[in-house]
């Protein structure tokens, strides 16, 4: 099959949604396929480009692969700014799929943003092929749950419109969670259509859990600081444990990270290590060096699974997950230790609990995470299964 991917997010990106397709993406070209990717320039998790002087296009080739990196906006600091560069994004991928001379069989959206779904749906028609719509979050439930809109209104009932447009155009809708999959059901899609491929451990070098940087605790958080992580109780829980000897180191940047200094000020909080946005590598190394790795998501997220709870447990670290749904549901399953959202004190005294254990212990712990992650969690696999639910369709 000729492929058309059609993505926000791709590498050399650090984002979860990026890791996904690329997984997605190379599953389909080890199948026999030609893949040629749509994407914008790397932005993510700053906001800016990560280059000056780019072009309007770029062609990347790999094997069967063929990414397509299209002129987007970006104004970094404007109000309305991710709008605006995920509209200009899916006006080029749009006009790409319009006139492209290339002939595609399939064209495959990741979601979000949402706004890709209309280019999606276009590419499908001009070039007469299957669509296929990989959602990683439910939009617009997501934003609704995270306080984002208001149920009713004029963006939630615009992008309600739309994405029951994609479901009913797509022949497979692909979603992350056994929640995310009902909900997308609910819109009406019949099960033949709908496939789940939970986000999963990447096949990552083998890297030496040591369980601690130095003297004392270390809990990390290692993720995009978007608006579903709850950096709150990150802080709040520091605070409570602040005389210790437990440090809370945060690598990543994302929206929240302006919101995150602020509260680290107002809090005064000596134990918060905030180091940025690290290369994938780096990053991961930092979290198999520490003595715990937390998942926090805000209360109300249940259809999410964030894919740092399986690369956690994959390089061997132990995991609190303070979240509800299925990412309770999914740490529990695999060994995490499991907190509400947003309960700083139960997350305090998760901390206080595994600093009690030696170092032994702790390791003991994150091999029997990275054991029972390896046994059912490899994305490769899943998104192989996926990619023979997508010859099927012709």
């Amino acid at each position: 099959m000729k492929t058309l991917f059609i993505t926000h997010f791709y590498p050399p990106e650090p984002a979860a949604g990026a890791t996904r397709v690329a997984s997605f993406v190379e599953a389909l070209a080890n199948a026999g396929h030609e893949v040629d990717v749509v994407t914008s320039f790397p932005s993510f998790p700053r906001g800016r480009f990560s280059e000056a002087g780019l072009p309007l296009l770029r062609i990347e080739k790999a094997g069967r692969t063929r990414t397509l990196r299209l002129f987007s906006l970006l104004v970094p600091n404007l109000p309305g700014s991710r709008l605006l560069h995920w509209l200009s994004a899916a006006l080029w991928a749009w006009l790409y799929s319009i006139f492209t001379r290339n002939k595609y069989d399939v064209v495959v959206i990741s979601s979000p943003p949402f706004t890709l779904a209309i280019p999606g749906m276009i590419a499908a028609w001009r070039h007469r092929a299957k669509l296929v719509a990989d959602i990683r979050d439910v939009f617009p439930d997501v934003a609704v749950a995270m306080g984002a809109w208001k149920k009713g209104s004029l963006q939630e009932r615009a992008v309600e419109r739309l994405v029951r447009a994609l479901y009913r155009r797509a022949a497979l809708v692909v979603a992350v969670t056994p929640t995310a999959l009902a909900q997308i059901a609910a819109r009406g899609v019949p099960g033949p259509r709908l496939a789940l491929a939970r986000n999963a451990a990447e096949r990552l070098p083998e890297v030496a859990a040591t369980n601690g940087h130095g003297n004392g605790f270390t809990a990390i958080y290692a993720g995009n600081l978007g608006l579903a992580t709850d950096v709150d109780v990150l802080v709040d829980a520091a605070a409570l444990v602040v005389s210790e000897n437990i440090t809370i180191e945060i690598v990543g940047d994302g929206a929240q990270r302006v919101h995150l200094g602020a509260r680290l000020q107002t809090a005064g909080t000596r134990n918060v290590v905030v180091r940025g946005s690290l290369p994938r590598s780096d990053a991961m190394a930092r979290v198999a060096q520490a003595d715990v790795s937390i998942v926090p998501l805000r209360k109300g997220i249940e259809d999410s699974v964030p894919t740092k709870l399986y690369d956690s447990l994959a390089v061997g670290c132990p995991v609190i997950v303070a979240a509800g749904g299925e990412a309770q549901k999914e740490g529990t399953s695999l060994g995490a230790l499991c907190t509400p959202p947003g309960d700083a004190a139960a997350l305090a005294a998760a901390l206080r609990q595994l600093a009690r254990l030696d170092k032994a212990a702790l390791r003991k712990l994150g091999e029997s995470g990275k054991a029972a992650v390896s046994s059912r969690a490899d994305r490769a696999c899943i998104m192989d299964e996926v990619v023979s639910r997508i010859a099927a369709l012709r």
